[in-house]
């Protein structure tokens, strides 16, 4: 994946490579590969970048023709040879006439490497961790379980499905105080709530609002806010994002004839539910299961009570009446901080 990444158009144009010249280094590439893309801050040293600048010198992009006549074409990787340096190199402790594909092989041989993407694939599966530029300062939320991830992907040979299955197998995975621990994403937020809501199994007039709303929530898409990426986790939450991420979902639940809200409903009808209390626990579990506190449960119990009883709520005495309490339930709950989290 490094070495597809370092030969990527894109990435050689985002992180000028193509102005990476053997008499001229640019070291914009050689730094983001070390500190974002494989080992993280804190593991080599300025001296590192330089030499891995110059042993990526002549990986650049072929000459294309203008798109102006002949539409656009495609950009493509080049290893122009008289543009490398040929001089030995000394990167992490390793000398000789070093080239890009060197330089990777030695990058994986880094136990720092393995921890690094270990720390990744425990904050996008397990629980949030810290932004990445504070994991040079900040332990790990669990530094077992990133040294059981590191070690089976080197033992591995980095191969990403073992790693996963042993994570995905793994008690740190299953324990129950990672439950609900990741905040989710604006992009998980919508698309959640649209597969929940099932209106949009097709193509059809709407999705570029979607992406519209996305981005109102912070998080534009493709278009990141530098080569790092988005910081996940909490930092998606601020008091304008957070007031438009419940709005947005409050407003799609509102119309109880989209087939998700409809499929609740009809599994609720035919269930013996005869409470108020039964009824909020059954759209609870059928939206997740989601895991409210006590508290908050109690109150959107409250809400939905009819006439004032506390017990035998007479929710089948209409369609129309228990569709509007599902409705409502689903409203309130999309607008607790449980369903902000993943």
């Amino acid at each position: 994946m490094l070495l597809e990444l370092s030969k990527n158009p894109a990435m050689i144009f985002w992180l000028d490579n193509n102005e990476n010249h053997k008499n001229a280094p640019n070291e914009n590439w050689g730094r983001e590969l070390l500190e974002l893309f494989s080992m993280g801050q804190g593991n080599y040293s300025e001296t590192d970048v330089k030499e891995c600048a110059r042993a990526f010198t002549g990986w650049t992009l072929a000459a294309t023709i203008p798109g102006i006549l002949y539409n656009r074409f495609q950009w493509k990787f080049e290893y122009t040879d008289s543009d490398h340096d040929q001089n030995e190199k000394c990167f992490l402790g390793e000398q000789g006439n070093l080239n890009g594909e060197d330089v990777i092989d030695i990058i994986l041989k880094q136990p720092a490497t393995a921890r690094f993407l270990a720390r990744h694939l425990y904050n996008f599966f397990v629980a949030d961790e810290v932004p990445v530029p504070s994991w040079h300062n900040e332990p790990a939320r669990d530094p077992h379980a990133i040294e059981v991830l590191a070690k089976t992907l080197t033992e591995s040979e980095f191969n990403i499905r073992s790693t996963l299955r042993v994570l995905f197998n793994s008690d740190f995975f299953k324990t129950e105080s990672c439950w609900f621990s990741k905040v989710r994403s604006p992009v998980e937020i919508v698309t959640s709530t649209i597969k929940f809501l099932g209106n949009f199994k097709d193509f059809r007039p709407g999705f570029s609002e979607l992406g519209e709303e996305v981005s109102f929530q912070g998080q534009t898409l493709l278009n990141p806010p530098s080569v790092e990426g988005w910081h996940t986790g909490p930092e998606w939450i601020d008091t304008g994002t957070l007031l438009q991420r419940i709005n947005f979902v409050a407003d799609q639940m509102v119309n109880t004839d989209l087939p998700g809200i409809r499929y609740i409903i009809d599994r609720l009808t035919i269930q013996n539910i005869s409470t108020s209390e039964e009824l909020v626990d059954g759209c609870l579990d059928l939206m997740g299961p989601i895991q409210l506190e006590a508290k908050t449960r109690q109150e959107i119990v409250a809400h939905i009570r009819i006439n004032g009883t506390t017990d035998q709520d007479s929710l089948k005495s209409s369609n129309l009446i228990f569709s509007e309490k599902v409705g409502q339930i689903l409203q309130l709950v999309a607008s607790t901080r449980e369903f902000q989290l993943g």
